[in-house]
């Protein structure tokens, strides 16, 4: 798949185009940024009276709180009933058991929300479980907000829809056929409406996804490859492909705000040819992303054909934009900065018990020692895997959050 990988620049910069218009000498488009949308952005220039009373999440394993925490009580044993999440042994995508968890927990708890998976669970066998504080069920309708704990009268707080290995809108998503549920971001938002008929005032909604589409992407040229495909056209079709997907994150996005969303925020992609995925693809742990010889300069090309297209979609909508790029630009580039010493190695042993070889069984005590990881330099690593965030990690994100709610004057 490293032949011939000059052409992803030339067919990226014709898909941005796309739409432009024929004849004559058509001028350059102007394609959005992350400060143009909010710039144009009629989103509330300040907060609900009295704060956010309920966090909304959207995407994939990046914003998973505990989706597949069934899968962690099957390798480790389940507690007595009544069940409480975090699972300190596994269910989120990171070091479990540590101080804080996923950054959507992390904000959550600091604006004062609370803040649960939807649902909880896995199939193993064709038969779909589900979990509930007393207990397993095969009913998703019994399961759903089976983990609220907010008191009587107040908010639901499962409303956190973001499932690991989910995609935009395909439902065999990273993971489905091994069990993961990979509820699409397209049905996730179906189902918040089938459970709670539409948006309020007083929610703070976040959007992050569109990985899982490019990984898929990414593979899909190296499928096509092998099969006789020409690369520029298997990378054109990759490039297109996210570019769709990006549409549909588009269309849900405008969906939650013709159902009444006001509070939305929109996070462009981390560039992952920067984690240990994307650097491994060379063949060792380095990989040039500037090299368009290397299938890591093709992975960073479809984050920002997606990003790009996300931006120029959304483009004069009431949303605003959290640039999740540019932050791990920045953690990689200047990793001290952020109080980093590690930014290339998985803390996580992946050679012990995983889920797709990921940290979803991962713990405080399952570090990678043959790389040096122990539990006293866990908040100085950044990756608990090869694309998921330590808790130090997903700290960042969450006060990156906080910092860009505050000057969006929805928080003080």
């Amino acid at each position: 798949m490293n032949r011939g990988l000059t052409f992803a620049v030339a067919a990226g910069a014709a898909l941005l185009m796309a739409g432009c218009g024929g004849g004559g000498n058509p001028s350059a488009p102007s394609l959005a940024t992350v400060a143009s949308v909010n710039a144009a952005s009629t989103a509330p220039s300040a907060g609900p009276s009295g704060g956010f009373k309920n966090f909304v999440v959207f995407g994939d394993s990046l914003s998973d709180d505990g989706a597949y925490t069934l899968a962690a009580w099957t390798v480790y044993g389940f507690p007595t009933p009544p069940f409480s999440l975090p699972y300190a042994k596994g269910g989120q995508f990171t070091v479990n058991g540590a101080a804080t968890g996923n950054w959507t927990g992390v904000l959550a708890q600091t604006l004062g929300i609370g803040l649960a998976p939807n649902v909880v669970g896995y199939s193993s066998g064709g038969t779909t479980t589900f979990m509930t504080p007393t207990g397993p069920t095969v009913s998703q309708a019994s399961a759903t907000c089976a983990f609220n704990t907010a008191p009587a009268g107040s908010p639901e707080d499962c409303t956190n829809f973001a499932q690991g290995g989910s995609m935009v809108f395909t439902a065999d998503g990273i993971g489905h056929s091994t069990g993961a549920l990979t509820f699409p971001v397209t049905q996730q938002l179906q189902n918040y409406l089938g459970e709670f008929g539409s948006f309020n005032s007083s929610q703070l909604i976040s959007v992050l996804a569109g990985n899982n589409d490019i990984f898929a992407a990414l593979s899909a040229v190296q499928t096509a490859v092998g099969q006789g495909v020409p690369q520029t056209t298997a990378v054109q079709q990759a490039q297109a492909a996210v570019g769709g997907a990006a549409d549909a994150l588009a269309g849900v996005v405008k969906s939650i705000l013709g159902n009444g969303g006001r509070y939305v925020m929109v996070y462009t992609l981390p560039d992952s040819s920067l984690s240990p995925f994307g650097q491994s693809l060379a063949g060792g742990t380095t990989c040039d992303n500037k090299n368009p010889q290397t299938a890591c300069y093709l992975l960073s090309n479809l984050v920002q054909v997606f990003n790009q297209r996300l931006l120029d979609d959304l483009q004069g909508q009431p949303v605003k934009m959290i640039d999740g790029y540019a932050l791990l630009n920045q953690e990689i580039a200047n990793p001290s900065s952020f109080g980093f010493t590690n930014v290339t190695t998985p803390w996580c042993d992946l050679s012990a018990a995983t889920v797709n070889n990921t940290s979803l069984l991962c713990n405080t005590g399952t570090p990678a020692t043959a790389y040096g990881a122990s539990t006293s330099n866990l908040g100085t690593w950044l990756f608990a895997d090869a694309v998921h965030p330590t808790p130090a990690g997903y700290q960042v994100i969450a006060s990156a959050t906080l910092a860009e709610l505050r000057s969006f004057g929805w928080v003080s």
